[in-house]
């Protein structure tokens, strides 16, 4: 037998639900902005620090010139 309270019932858990939803996903929001943060300020404070390398200087001699420069 079909109980006539049932969609009432079902009907009650739809913001139980939702707020389920919401709390889960704020969670992985919360975690992938901390981890996208990490990211950023690796590349944006530390990498430029201690591993970039500088392009080499290209300095041109005016007194010099070249065959290929006549």
């Amino acid at each position: 037998m079909i109980d006539p309270n049932r969609y009432v019932i079902e009907r009650n858990r739809t913001p139980e639900r939702i707020d389920r939803f919401f709390r889960i996903s704020i969670r992985y929001l919360i975690i992938s902005n901390i981890v996208l943060g990490i990211f950023t300020v690796f590349n944006l404070y530390i990498y430029p620090k201690y591993i970039y390398e500088a392009p080499p200087m290209i300095i041109q001699r005016s007194s010099e010139l070249y065959p290929n420069e006549i």
